[in-house]
C-alpha cells in the first residue's frame, strides 16, 4: 500500500492537526522508525503537500464549530480532554479489577451456612468479628441463619464506565436469599440487623483469605443504618487500585412496597423506648428515612438498568459525569451523610435526558453546563422532581415526599427519595455553587477550567466565618429540648442527623439578613476494622458550619422586629429570648428590637458570633464552651496597643480625616506664587493598608535632649528609644507655569523654596508646627506628622533628557526619572485606586495588613515591596473566582497564602484589573507579550491598567530565590493554619505561622528591646514594655517637633549593608543610646541636621562591604533578632587583590595567596557597629565552612 493514500495515515494526520494523540494503531512519530510489529505494521507516513492542505472534512468542521460555540477556546476543549484522560480508568486496570471480582464471586459461594438462631443470640459469630451495627435497643424479635447469596451483581458507576480516579469504588450487590427472612422483618430494624449479621459472617471468612489486603466495614455515605463491607486486593500497589463495596440487599419481591410509603410507620415507639406495653391510642409517627433506607436496597438493580439505558449511545454522558464528579469533589460535596454523590448526579443527568434538557448528541462539556444550569435555577427543596414515568394512582405524590423530606428527587420506581438524607441547606449550597460556576463559565476573562475543576474549595477558604460544634454529643440535649423523639426513631437513634436540619434552619433564620448562605460540613465516619466495635454517633468528630456574608448587612448592630401590637411580635420575642426589647424609632414606631453590643469594627464583624452563641444556647441547649468560633482568630496579630481594643480600623479613619483636612488647607493656602493643583497621599495608611496605623502622639520633653535654639528634640541617651513616628507622605502638585526653569538642578531649588514657603504659610495661617527641609516639609498636625513633597508635572520629562556625544537631545528613562515617576505619578494612582477598593470591600485593608504582617514576620519585608503585597491582596477581591470576594480578613489572608503558593509565577502574569481598566483584548495582549519576553521580565510579574509591561512594583525585588522561599513558607503556613483552624479540640495557637523558622540562618544578631521603638508590635507582645517618651496626643499648639522616622535598627541595618568593614570601624559607632553618630572632634549640636538626615540617607556612600558577603533579614514590626545568611559565593577563595580586601583575610591555597572572609572580624564589626543596640551575636559555625 502507498503510505500517502492510506486511510490510517489520514486519520493520524487529522488527529495530529487537532492536537489529539494519534490512534493507538499508528506508530508514534519520533526520530527513530518504529520497529515493525508484524507483517502489517504501519510505518510513519510522510504526507504529500496535497494531503496537508486538503479541505477539512465535515466532521472536523463540526468539531471546530462546536469548539467555537461551546468552549470559549480550543484550549478549554483540550484541557477538558486531558482531564478526562487523567481521571478515567485504563483498560489494563479494568482487566485486573474484573479478575478480582471473579475471585470474590467464587469465594462467596464457598462460605458455609450456619444454623438458625435468635437475632439476639450472636454467640455463633467468632471472636474476630463484631456486628457492624449499633444495636440499640438490643432486644428484637426474629431469627437469623446464613445461606449462600442468591446472586451477585456489579452495580453502580463501574459498569457504566463513569467511575473516576483517584478513588475507584466498585459496588457489588449481594442478594440475600428469601429463606432467611420472616414476616414483619420490615419492623424495628430487624431487616437492618440481618443485613449487618450477613455482612459480618462474610467478613469473618474473607479476613482469612490471602486474596485480600484489607477487609473492613464502613457506613454507606456515613448512614448508620447501612453498613457495607470494603474489600481491597493484596499488594501495596493493588490495595490502592480499587475498593470493592459489598451491599447486602433483599431478594426481589420480598417486601410489599406499600409498607414503605413516606407516611407509614415501621419503628414502634414502645420497642424504641424499651417499654413493655404500647400507650393506648397513641398514633405511631411516620418513619420516612427508615423506610427509604430499606427501599434503597430493593432498587439497586433497577437503577443500574435505568442508567445503562440512559448512557447507551451517549458518550457525552460519561464525560459529563466525570466532569461533574470532579466539580463536586473539589467543593467537598460528594462524601458524607446527605452528600450530593456521584450516583445522585448520574440520576440527575438521566432526568435531564428524560426531560429533553439534554440530548444524546451533546458533548461532556455541554452535559456539565446543562446540569449546572438546571441546578442553579431549580430549588428541589421547594419543588421536587420525579423520574417515575407512568404515574400509578396508589403511589405517593411529590407533596407526600415534601412533608417527609427537606429535598425531594424521586427515583423511577416512584418510591425512593434519592435526596432523603440531604438537608435543605446543603442543597442550597450546591445551588449556590452551580450559579457561581455558570457565571464563571460565561466570563471570558476567567480561566474557567482552572477555576472550576482544578481549584479545591475547602470550607475555611470558601466561607467568611467558620465555627465548630466541638462535642456533637451535646446534640442529644438538643433532641430532648426540641422533643425530637420521632426524628430519632426515624434515624435509628442518630441524634446528629436528627438535630442537624433544625440547627441549620435556626441559624439561617437568625442570620437571615446577614448571611447569603449558612451551611454545614457533612458528617463523615471513616471505615473500621472488622474486629472493632462500630463507631458511635459521636464519632463523626466536630461538626463544622460555614457562613457566607452579605457584606452590607453582616456587621449591623440592630435587629429590627415587628411593631409591638402586631401578632408576629410574640414570635419575635420567643425567637430572640431576653435579648428582645421594645424600642422607639425615629419614625415614631415602637418595635421589638435586638441590639448587639459592639464598639469597634472588629467587634462588629463578630456580631454573627454573638448571634450564633445566643441562639444555640437559647433553643438548642448547646453551651458556649462547645462552640469553637474561628472567624477572627488571626486578627490578634494586628491589634494595636496592649488593651484589647480594635484592630486599627478606627485609627486609620482618623488618619484619613486629618489628611483630608490638611489637603483642604493646602488647597486654600493664600500667598503661594502658584496654586496647588492636586494633593495626593501615598502612605499606606492613606489607603487603609498600614499594618499598624499611626497613633497621634505628643513627645514628653524629659525623655529627649532639647536643642532650644533650633526648637528641636533629640533622643536622650539615658532613656529608651522614643516611640516610632512615621511620616505620612503626601505629594503636592503645583500648577504648571512658564516661570518653572527647564534645568533639573534649578527645579530642585525651586521645590526647596516651595517647601520653605509651605511651612511658613501653614504656620501663619493655620498655626501648624512645621519643619522644612530641602526635599520635603514635615507638618505636625493632630499628633501625626505629614511629609509634604512638592511635585512639578514636567520634572520627570526633564530628568529623561540625555545629550548624545553628537550633541543631539534625546529622551530615555533614567534611574532618577523612574524613581520620581514612581513617587509622584504611580504611587498616588495606586493609593487612590486601593482607597476606592476599600470603600467597596470593607475588609480589604485588614486583609492587606494581615498579609504584610506575615511577610514581615517571615523577615522578608525588605525583599518584597508593600505595594506588591497590596496588589496581590487586591487581586483576591477583584478576581475572586471560584470564591466570592472575602468578607472577613482571615479568609482573605488564607486565600492570599494560597495565591502565593499555587500561582504559576513562571508561566503566567498576574493581571489585576483595577477600576476595570483592561478589556479582553488587553488581557490577551498582555499574556502574549509576557510569553514572548518572559526571560527579560521580573520573576513575579504583576500587570495593572497603568502598568502593563514593566511590573514596576516587582522590578527590583523579590529575587528568584526569595520568591521561592516565600512560596515554601506560604504553602507551609497555609497547611499548618488550616490544620489548626479545622481542629477545634487542640489548642489553636494561630500565631505559630507568624513565628519565623530561624534554623535556616547562619548568624543571629540579638537586639536590646529598649532600643527597638516598635517593640510592642511584635507577634508575641512583650510582658514588660518600656515607656517610650510620648503620650497620646493632646490639643497643644505650641509644641516642639517630635523625632520622626527614627528606628535605630533600620539605621543599623543600613550601616551593615552599606558601610565598609574594618577601615571605618575605629572611627564610627552607630549607638542608639548616644544618639546616632559620634565622630572624633565633631560635636553633635553643630551637626544636628546631618544626624537627622542619617535616618533617611546612608551616612557614608562607600562601596558595599557586608552586602556582598551576606544578606540581612529583619521583622521591622518589633523583631528582636536580625538574621544573617552568608552568600555562598563569598566563601569561595578569591585571588589576592589589595582593592578587594574588605572583610577578608589572606591565606595560602596550593602555594597561592588567596582571600577568604575574615568571619571573626566581621562578627566583631557587627558588635562594634551596634554598640548599645546589639545584645549578643549567635554564630552558628556548624552551618558553614570556609
Amino acid at each position: 500500500f502507498s503510505p500517502q493514500g492510506s486511510p490510517e495515515a489520514a486519520a493520524e494526520a487529522a488527529a495530529a492537526a487537532q492536537g489529539r494523540d494519534p490512534p493507538a494503531g499508528g506508530a508514534a512519530r519520533s526520530g527513530k522508525r518504529a520497529a515493525p510489529t508484524g507483517a502489517g505494521a504501519l510505518q510513519p507516513a510522510k504526507l504529500s503537500r496535497a494531503e496537508l492542505y486538503k479541505p477539512p472534512t465535515s466532521e472536523e468542521l463540526s468539531q471546530l464549530k462546536e469548539t467555537e460555540d461551546l468552549f470559549h477556546s480550543s484550549l478549554l476543549r483540550l484541557q477538558i480532554e486531558e482531564l478526562l484522560k487523567e481521571v478515567t480508568l485504563k483498560e489494563t486496570k479494568k482487566k485486573k479489577i474484573d479478575a478480582f471480582l471473579h475471585e470474590i464471586n467464587s469465594l462467596l459461594s464457598a462460605i458455609p451456612e450456619t444454623p438458625e438462631t435468635e437475632l439476639t443470640d450472636q454467640a455463633w459469630l467468632p471472636e474476630g468479628v463484631k456486628v457492624p451495627f449499633l444495636q440499640v435497643p438490643f432486644s428484637v424479635k426474629g431469627r437469623f441463619r446464613f445461606l449462600s447469596p442468591a446472586e451477585l451483581k456489579v452495580v453502580g458507576s463501574y459498569l457504566l464506565g463513569t467511575c473516576i480516579k483517584p478513588e475507584i469504588n466498585v459496588d457489588v450487590a449481594v442478594t440475600m436469599p428469601r429463606e432467611i427472612f420472616q414476616d414483619k422483618d420490615n419492623l424495628n430494624q430487624r431487616y437492618h440487623r440481618k443485613r449487618a449479621l450477613y455482612l459480618a459472617h462474610i467478613a469473618q471468612h474473607f479476613s482469612k483469605e490471602k486474596l485480600f489486603g484489607s477487609v473492613k466495614f464502613a457506613y454507606m455515605n456515613s448512614n448508620h443504618l447501612k453498613p457495607i463491607l470494603l474489600l481491597r486486593p493484596r499488594g501495596s500497589k493493588d490495595e490502592k487500585m480499587v475498593t470493592v463495596r459489598l451491599h447486602a440487599c433483599p431478594a426481589p419481591g420480598l417486601f410489599k412496597p406499600s409498607r414503605f410509603y413516606p407516611s407509614k410507620n415501621n419503628v414502634r415507639t414502645a420497642w424504641f423506648m424499651e417499654q413493655s406495653t404500647p400507650k393506648e391510642g397513641a398514633p405511631e409517627p411516620p418513619t420516612p428515612h427508615y423506610n427509604n433506607s430499606i427501599l434503597c436496597d430493593t432498587v439497586l438493580l433497577s437503577h443500574l438498568h435505568f442508567l445503562s439505558s440512559a448512557a447507551a449511545d451517549f458518550p457525552g454522558m460519561k464525560d459529563g459525569l466525570a466532569l461533574l464528579k470532579v466539580w463536586l469533589n473539589q467543593r467537598q460535596l460528594s462524601k458524607g451523610l446527605g452528600c450530593f454523590s456521584g450516583f445522585l448526579v448520574s440520576m440527575l443527568v438521566a432526568y435531564l435526558l428524560m426531560k429533553r434538557k439534554i440530548v444524546k448528541m451533546m458533548s461532556g462539556y455541554q452535559v456539565l453546563r446543562s446540569t449546572l444550569q438546571f441546578l442553579a435555577t431549580t430549588d428541589l427543596s421547594v419543588m421536587g422532581i420525579s423520574l417515575a414515568k407512568d404515574v400509578d394512582a396508589s403511589l405517593p405524590v411529590l407533596d407526600d415526599f415534601h412533608q417527609a423530606f427537606e429535598v425531594v428527587f424521586v427515583d423511577p420506581s416512584g418510591l425512593v427519595n434519592l435526596c432523603a438524607d440531604m438537608t435543605a441547606s446543603k442543597y442550597h449550597q450546591v445551588q449556590f455553587e452551580a450559579k457561581r460556576s455558570m457565571e464563571i463559565l460565561d466570563d471570558r476573562t476567567v480561566d474557567g477550567f482552572q477555576v472550576l475543576l482544578m481549584t479545591t474549595k475547602p470550607m475555611l477558604r470558601a466561607f467568611d466565618h467558620v465555627f465548630h460544634l466541638k462535642h456533637v454529643s451535646k446534640l442529644q440535649g438538643t433532641c430532648k429540648k426540641m422533643q425530637l423523639l420521632n426524628e430519632l426513631m426515624d434515624r435509628g437513634g442518630n441524634y446528629v442527623a436528627a438535630a442537624l436540619p433544625f440547627v441549620v434552619s435556626l441559624l439561617a433564620r437568625g442570620l437571615a439578613r446577614r448571611a447569603l448562605l449558612v451551611t454545614h460540613s457533612l458528617p463523615q465516619i471513616s471505615e473500621w476494622p472488622i474486629d472493632a466495635e462500630p463507631p458511635k454517633h459521636k464519632d463523626v468528630g466536630p461538626l463544622t458550619f460555614g457562613l457566607l456574608f452579605v457584606p452590607e448587612f453582616a456587621a449591623g448592630t440592630l435587629e429590627k422586629g415587628p411593631q409591638a401590637d402586631h401578632p408576629e411580635a410574640l414570635d419575635f420575642r420567643t425567637f430572640w429570648g431576653e435579648k428582645s426589647e421594645l424600642r422607639r424609632f425615629q419614625d415614631g414606631s415602637i418595635c421589638e428590637a435586638v441590639v448587639w453590643q459592639a464598639d469597634t469594627v472588629c467587634q462588629k464583624r463578630l456580631i454573627p458570633e454573638q448571634i450564633v452563641r445566643h441562639l444555640l444556647k437559647l433553643h438548642m441547649d448547646i453551651p458556649e464552651s462547645s462552640i469553637c468560633y474561628t472567624g477572627a482568630l488571626l486578627e490578634s496579630v494586628i491589634r494595636t496597643g496592649q488593651e484589647a481594643s480594635g484592630t486599627g480600623e478606627e485609627a486609620m479613619v482618623s488618619v484619613v480625616c486629618s489628611y483630608d483636612d490638611l489637603s483642604r488647607k493646602l488647597w486654600n493656602l493664600k500667598g503661594l506664587p502658584l496654586t496647588v493643583t492636586a494633593v495626593q497621599g501615598v502612605h499606606p495608611a492613606l489607603r487603609y493598608t498600614d499594618v499598624f496605623p499611626p497613633i497621634p502622639m505628643k513627645p514628653i520633653y524629659s525623655f529627649h535632649t532639647r536643642i532650644r535654639t533650633k526648637h528641636l528634640l533629640l533622643p536622650s541617651e539615658e532613656k529608651p528609644c522614643p516611640a516610632y513616628i512615621a511620616p505620612l507622605k503626601i505629594i503636592c502638585h503645583m500648577e504648571g507655569s512658564g516661570q518653572w526653569p527647564q534645568d533639573k538642578e534649578a527645579i530642585k531649588r525651586i521645590k526647596a523654596a516651595f517647601h520653605l514657603q509651605l511651612a511658613e504659610l501653614l504656620q501663619q495661617q493655620h498655626q501648624l508646627v512645621c519643619r522644612p527641609a530641602v526635599t520635603h516639609t514635615d507638618v505636625y498636625k493632630d499628633g501625626y506628622v505629614f511629609r509634604l513633597q512638592v511635585a512639578y508635572h514636567r520634572e520627570p520629562l526633564i530628568l529623561k533628557e540625555v545629550v548624545t556625544p553628537e550633541g543631539m537631545l534625546k529622551y530615555q528613562d533614567t534611574e532618577e526619572s523612574r524613581q520620581l515617576e514612581l513617587e509622584t505619578l504611580h504611587l498616588p494612582y495606586l493609593t487612590s485606586s486601593l482607597h476606592g477598593l476599600q470603600q467597596q470591600h470593607p475588609v480589604f485593608g485588614s486583609t492587606c495588613r494581615l498579609a504584610k504582617r506575615w511577610v514581615s514576620a517571615q523577615l522578608l519585608s525588605d525583599n518584597i515591596s508593600e505595594e506588591c503585597v497590596d496588589l496581590l491582596v487586591a487581586f483576591l477581591f477583584l478576581h475572586p473566582a471560584p470564591f466570592t470576594p472575602p468578607s472577613s480578613p482571615q479568609v482573605g489572608f488564607l486565600r492570599f497564602l494560597d495565591l502565593l503558593a499555587t500561582f504559576d509565577w513562571k508561566n503566567n502574569p498576574l493581571i489585576i484589573n483595577l477600576n476595570a481598566g483592561l478589556t479582553d483584548a488587553d488581557l490577551t495582549e498582555i499574556k502574549n507579550k509576557f510569553v514572548a519576553a518572559r526571560s527579560r521580565l521580573p520573576v513575579m510579574f504583576i500587570a495593572t491598567p497603568k502598568d502593563r509591561w514593566s511590573s514596576m512594583w516587582t522590578q527590583e525585588r523579590p529575587s528568584a530565590q526569595i520568591l521561592q522561599r516565600l512560596l515554601v513558607l506560604a504553602s507551609e503556613s497555609l497547611r499548618a493554619l488550616e490544620e489548626q483552624l479545622m481542629d477545634p479540640l487542640n489548642s489553636q495557637d494561630v500565631k505559630m505561622v507568624f513565628r519565623p523558622p530561624l534554623d535556616f540562618y547562619d548568624v543571629l544578631i540579638h537586639l536590646n528591646p529598649n532600643q527597638i521603638p516598635r517593640h510592642l508590635e511584635s507577634v508575641d507582645r512583650p510582658l514588660k514594655s518600656f515607656s517610650r517618651g510620648v503620650v497620646k496626643n493632646s490639643t497643644a499648639v505650641k509644641i516642639l517637633f517630635p523625632v520622626v522616622d527614627y528606628d535605630p535598627v533600620q539605621c543599623y541595618l543600613q550601616e551593615l549593608r552599606e558601610m565598609c568593614c574594618r577601615s571605618w570601624s575605629d572611627r564610627v559607632a552607630v549607638v542608639p543610646g548616644r544618639l546616632w553618630v559620634e565622630m572624633k572632634g565633631w560635636r553633635l549640636n553643630q551637626g544636628w541636621a546631618l544626624a537627622l538626615g542619617c535616618l533617611a540617607q546612608p551616612l557614608f556612600s562607600t562601596q558595599d562591604a557586608f552586602s556582598d558577603l551576606a544578606l540581612f533579614f529583619y521583622d521591622k514590626h518589633g523583631g528582636e533578632v536580625i538574621a544573617v545568611l552568608w552568600k555562598p559565593l563569598s566563601f569561595q577563595p578569591q585571588p589576592f587583590k589589595v582593592a578587594s580586601m574588605k572583610g577578608r583575610m589572606v591565606t595560602t591555597l596550593n602555594n597561592e595567596l588567596v582571600c577568604i572572609p575574615n568571619v571573626e572580624a566581621i562578627l566583631e564589626d557587627f558588635e562594634v557597629l551596634g554598640e548599645g543596640l546589639v545584645k549578643s551575636i549567635e554564630a552558628r559555625t556548624e552551618k558553614w565552612t570556609i
